[in-house]
């Protein structure tokens, strides 16, 4: 008889990591009126396609007009149909204000409002 082999203890494979979501900060400039609003439509358009987590810093942000709120709404709807998480820091009481009575709360909250 022959005697009974050990087995080696079984390893486990270690699933592979998950790439994370890449992530973007944009900056708006204390004054992002329409006299401005090129750079900002150039860096918003310069935004990679595989990033998923965008954040609009409006920390800066003092003088803003209908353009950028429509630019911004654009962009946001833009992202959130490709799949994008667009998020805000430092709002400004201004900005929420002005979306309200442009009724683009919706949209830059990233949300489809009901027709």
């Amino acid at each position: 008889m022959k005697p009974a082999r050990k087995s080696a203890p079984r390893r486990r494979r270690s699933p592979e990591p998950q790439p994370q979501p890449k992530s973007e900060v944009i900056e708006l400039p204390a004054d992002c009126t329409a006299r401005q609003i090129g750079v900002l439509h150039e860096r918003l358009c310069a935004v990679a396609a595989d990033v998923r987590n965008i954040t609009l810093d409006l920390r800066r942000l003092e003088r803003f007009d209908t353009t950028t709120l429509q630019l911004i709404a654009a962009f946001t709807r833009d992202q959130s149909a490709r799949g994008a998480n667009v998020l805000t820091c430092g709002n400004r009481p201004a900005w929420d204000e002005a979306a309200v009575l442009l009724g683009l709360s919706a949209t830059l909250a990233g949300t489809v409002a009901a027709p």
